[in-house]
């Protein structure tokens, strides 16, 4: 008796699933379908993006990189050397043994 119990229970538990499958699919296909194919739409128009850089071909480190405006005398740390804007001066580690 015990192995037709389960039997029977792996047998409803099927048809069950295969109804909510039904119903899932005849209710939600279409807007289910509609989202899917405006995912790589919302992908390509991202707000608030920065423009990419131009590959130049150069490596570059990731080291946080200090550098002055001489123009205004700000200082910024930027991601890497590279990412310091023209004109800026880098300011070199000046501690010895460092």
């Amino acid at each position: 008796m015990a192995k037709n119990s389960s039997g029977t229970s792996l047998i409803i538990v099927a048809v069950v699933f295969l109804i909510i499958g039904w119903f899932g699919h005849q209710f939600f296909g279409d807007a289910l379908t509609q989202a899917l194919k405006n995912i790589p739409a919302q992908l390509e128009t991202k707000t608030n993006e920065e423009p990419k850089k131009e590959d130049t071909g150069t490596m570059c480190a990731q080291v946080v990189t200090p550098a002055r405006n001489p123009k205004t005398g700000d200082i910024k740390e930027f991601p890497t050397p590279c990412d310091v804007p023209e004109g800026w001066v880098v300011i070199e580690n000046d501690v010895p043994g460092l």
